[in-house]
């Protein structure tokens, strides 16, 4: 095998009926991990005061301009990739809602096969979000069955983690978090900053 991508994904906004207008699926692209886990190491160990230090993890939403800019501007900085999608929900069909799993499944889906990655070996990690099994498994199944099927010769192991254990999943909470208020709230100033890393930005809004 010649090579490992290691790939890290989150959302923002939510898929409930009402809520956030747009919901945001991101992925970090790279075959060099610990630099991006590096990035929440050193805002931890020099940017945050004592008492925050402790925190059990750094999200984009509770922090201030000043450490999302710095994040960000690492980000920009890294060896990495970042592909996005970002859903209007008002094009969602209202019956749908009641199945948010087996959407967010189906969005996941679309973003990774966007990767533009045939051979080799794909280690994904997303966030754990559920306690069932069940649930865990078919995001698992469907996600390697749908990568498949475009690149049958593609090595996929699939990994759910909670974000406060891997730095990386903590990174990309800040990349979706910023490309969703570019939406959600026409703030671009964050978005601006990684912009350039944005490898399938011109196919980011789905159902345009």
């Amino acid at each position: 095998m010649s090579w490992v991508k290691y790939v890290f994904v989150d959302e923002s906004g939510d898929l409930g009926m009402y809520g956030s207008k747009f919901f945001t699926v991101a992925a970090i692209v790279t075959d060099k991990p610990k630099n991006i886990s590096r990035i929440i190491k050193r805002v931890r160990e020099r940017i945050l005061k004592k008492k925050l230090k402790q925190l059990p993890e750094i999200k984009a939403n509770s922090s201030n301009r000043r450490i999302r800019e710095i994040v960000l501007r690492k980000i920009r900085e890294s060896d990495c990739k970042i592909f996005a999608i970002v859903i209007d929900k008002s094009k969602i069909f209202s019956h749908l809602f009641e199945v948010k799993d087996k959407l967010y499944n189906y969005f996941c889906g679309i973003l990774l096969n966007q990767l533009q990655i045939s051979e080799g070996k794909l280690i994904i990690t997303v966030d754990k979000k559920h306690t069932n099994t069940l649930i865990r498994e078919n995001f698992n199944d469907y996600v390697k069955r749908k990568i498949k099927e475009r690149c049958p010769k593609l090595e996929i192991e699939v990994n759910q983690l909670p974000s406060y254990t891997k730095n990386e999943l903590q990174v990309v909470d800040f990349v979706a978090w910023s490309i969703n208020r570019k939406f959600n709230s026409k703030d671009d100033s964050y978005y601006k900053i990684i912009e350039e890393k944005i490898v399938n930005k011109e196919r980011m809004e789905l159902w345009k």
